[in-house]
């Protein structure tokens, strides 16, 4: 839920768990480019926590879905990677959908209920926050990375949107279970009936998921750190740093399965 939110003096309540360290600073209320290319990434976060105190901070349901949000889409662009064979990405799907009535039940369990929580309370925590570079820090991090994890939020649920409605069957998608590639590849490249494969619009569609790709990856090894030190699953500056180092060295083999599937379906 949204809480508007009091003092910036600091949280004062030790049970909010919202991952700050206790400590206080004045923010930037400016995005200045000097200030911006001189900002280290792993730099300390002051704590300024906004939840209101009492009970559990909503950052902490924000980082419990971000990170199972966060295996699926893992696994997500691992099989859509398999799109540079066809055979193999077919019969990844044919797996899934031999799952029968429960895949539809797992979908809502695992994928859109998570998903609706995380963009509720993320769009809640914008709303109050706005793109404000500078602003409330809950965790070991810069401002940068913390701008950029909401800039990618915005990308992320437009992509979203776009490609459920687009290819998910309960939407009247375009995607067939029993022709995977072709249909995926179809809706994708050759979104407007009627144009060329590569006209504009249909080039600016493809695009576009490649921006939703790139979003995707940074939004999720930047949440992975920050949400880990949310929930308290690493509470040293050591931990937060090889944690961060981890995710930093996670995320090009992530984009390198994104960026697989993409040429997969959207150029080859």
């Amino acid at each position: 839920m949204c809480v508007e939110a009091a003092p910036k003096t600091g949280c004062k309540n030790s049970s909010c768990g919202c991952g700050g360290h206790g400590r206080h600073s004045q923010a930037t209320t400016r995005a200045d480019p000097r200030v911006i290319l001189a900002l280290k990434f792993g730099e300390e976060a002051e704590h300024k926590c906004k939840c209101g105190g009492g009970g559990t901070c909503p950052r902490h349901y924000l980082a419990l879905t971000g990170l199972l949000l966060g295996g699926f889409l893992v696994l997500h662009l691992a099989t859509n990677a398999l799109g540079l064979w066809p055979e193999k990405f077919q019969a990844a799907v044919n797996r899934n959908h031999a799952l029968g009535s429960l895949l539809p039940v797992l979908e809502v369990a695992l994928i859109f209920l998570p998903l609706t929580i995380h963009v509720a309370l993320g769009l809640c925590t914008l709303r109050r926050e706005k793109l404000k570079f500078g602003v409330e820090k809950h965790h070991h991090g810069s401002d940068l990375r913390q701008w950029l994890q909401r800039v990618t939020a915005l990308i992320m649920l437009a992509f979203i949107l776009f490609h459920v409605i687009t290819l998910h069957r309960w939407f009247g998608g375009r995607f067939d279970p029993g022709n995977a590639f072709s249909s995926a590849s179809h809706a994708i490249w050759q979104f407007w009936h009627g144009q060329a494969a590569g006209s504009f619009p249909n080039l600016l569609f493809a695009q576009f998921y490649l921006l939703g790709i790139v979003a995707a990856v940074y939004h999720l090894t930047n949440g992975i750190a920050t949400g880990a030190e949310v929930l308290g699953l690493v509470s040293t500056p050591v931990a937060q740093d090889r944690l961060w180092r981890i995710c930093v060295i996670a995320a090009p083999a992530l984009l390198l399965a994104g960026l697989a599937a993409w040429y997969a379906f959207a150029v080859r």
